[in-house]
């Protein structure tokens, strides 16, 4: 009885530790894919960019509201 016991929970602990190994694969490889597509984009030119750059100017007016770009969420501010 005792063996039965033991190779069952044996099997149970080979299993999960074949899941923990597959999930940290998968993860892995979820990783290394998302880090070229990174250095893909940096390369080409289309990767991350300084925001303050990119921004372009704002239009201010004398009673100090300035005008939101046209992807803006609030048309002044």
């Amino acid at each position: 009885m005792d063996m039965i016991v033991v190779q069952i929970s044996s099997d149970l602990l080979s299993g999960a530790f074949t899941l923990a190994v597959i999930a940290g694969g998968l993860l892995l490889l979820g990783g290394l894919v998302s880090f070229g597509v990174f250095i893909y984009r940096s390369v080409k030119g289309d990767g991350m960019r300084d925001p303050q750059e990119v921004a372009p100017e704002k239009a201010t007016d004398s009673d100090e509201v300035t005008e939101g770009s046209p992807d803006d969420e609030w048309d002044y501010y």
